[in-house]
């Protein structure tokens, strides 16, 4: 069905005309005609290109926020002297723990990378450099929030501090 001519006919008006052509069977030839039309009248989606990443979904923002604030809440009942929930704290600490539990079960992932070595290749935004002289090595020191991630796809990039060892100071 190269032939022009043969187009014109099959996307006429009246496509009964169609009996001109003894070669063609009239049916298939009218199924032709109005997918050819059908065709014409939607048109086609545009195509994402393969190597984009998937969609955001509309509540990756809410449901990181959500984790960074029960993240946030833990970190202050936490006596940091001793790592345990204050007592003036330790009912309300159970549920929040509760609360961070049911993400892992969701699949949510929280990590803030405290006592970690740091590696530029990390999903963490660096706030600031501390030179602190008990380092041997770049480490993280403080979260200011937790990278987040939902089922190894990241949701929120992590914003922490980064201990350094001292510089060693240059001889003349």
């Amino acid at each position: 069905m190269n032939d022009p001519g043969m187009l014109q006919l099959l996307m006429a008006p009246e496509p009964k005309r169609l009996a001109r052509l003894p070669e063609a069977p009239l049916d298939r030839a009218l199924a032709e005609a109005q997918a050819l039309k059908d065709a014409a009248a939607t048109p086609p989606a545009p195509a994402a290109p393969a190597d984009t990443a998937p969609a955001a979904n509309a509540l990756d923002g809410p449901l990181a926020a959500l984790a960074t604030n029960i993240w946030r809440a833990q970190a202050k009942m936490v006596d940091p002297k001793t790592g345990e929930p204050r007592e003036e704290t330790r009912r309300v600490y159970r549920h929040v723990e509760g609360a961070l539990e049911a993400f892992g079960a969701m699949g949510v992932r929280l990590s803030d990378w405290i006592g970690q070595p740091y590696d530029a290749g990390l999903p963490l935004k660096v706030l600031s450099f501390q030179p602190l002289p008990e380092l041997a090595r770049d480490t993280v020191i403080e979260a200011v929030r937790p990278a987040v991630f939902w089922q190894d796809r990241l949701l929120q990039v992590g914003e922490v501090i980064v201990g350094i060892p001292p510089t060693p100071s240059k001889q003349p």
